[in-house]
């Protein structure tokens, strides 16, 4: 008589811990916004560049040979979490330029732009919108107001996500008060 007492008792708690787990509301699935995720310059001619307009991109465009002496850049990753915050994970080296007070090359990151301040982003259909110091998507210096790394708003970025969720195109207007359809382009891919 014991042991049926017993296994009723181990069979009434499983079935409890079933009842409880199984709660109404369980078939709605969370969606998680495509742009989440870690994304790095696609590894590939023509991935960054900037011109007079968009789609004309001939003021400068990055090569093959450009991406073997920049290739401590295209190791950078933009980390896009759920919650909204933006990593720039920049490694030992990064790109640095002449306006960050240092010579052209690979070398440590110089802060602002090395990492150490988590930003933040938003998005809707097409733009991303990134604030914080030093935060960043594709090179620290440009910003919809110059192309000296410090914004005094958040950076808006237009873009265009591929079918497959893989392949993100990044657009950048406004850092040429002269010139306001000069054009970055970016292209990044997930990781």
């Amino acid at each position: 008589m014991k042991n049926k007492i017993n296994f009723f008792i181990t069979l009434l708690t499983a079935l409890l811990i079933i009842s409880c787990s199984k709660s109404e509301g369980d078939d709605e699935t969370t969606e998680v916004n495509p742009l989440v995720g870690t994304w790095k310059l696609a590894n590939e001619p023509g991935s960054l560049a900037v011109g007079e307009g968009l789609g004309n991109y001939n003021w400068w465009s990055i090569s093959a040979d450009d991406i073997n002496t920049r290739s401590c850049l295209f190791d950078d990753s933009y980390v896009l979490t759920e919650d909204g915050i933006l990593q720039n994970i920049l490694g030992a080296q990064t790109w640095l330029e002449a306006w960050q007070g240092v010579s052209e090359g690979c070398g440590s990151p110089v802060s602002p732009h090395d990492g150490a301040n988590n930003g933040t982003w938003i998005s809707d259909e097409t733009t991303i919108s990134v604030s914080g110091r030093g935060s960043f998507l594709g090179l620290s210096k440009v910003h919809n107001s110059g192309e000296d790394g410090n914004p005094t708003t958040p950076i808006i970025y237009n873009y265009n996500l591929s079918s497959n969720n893989t392949v993100l195109e990044l657009t950048l207007q406004g850092f040429q008060p002269d010139n306001p359809g000069a054009t970055w382009y970016f292209k990044l891919k997930k990781y």
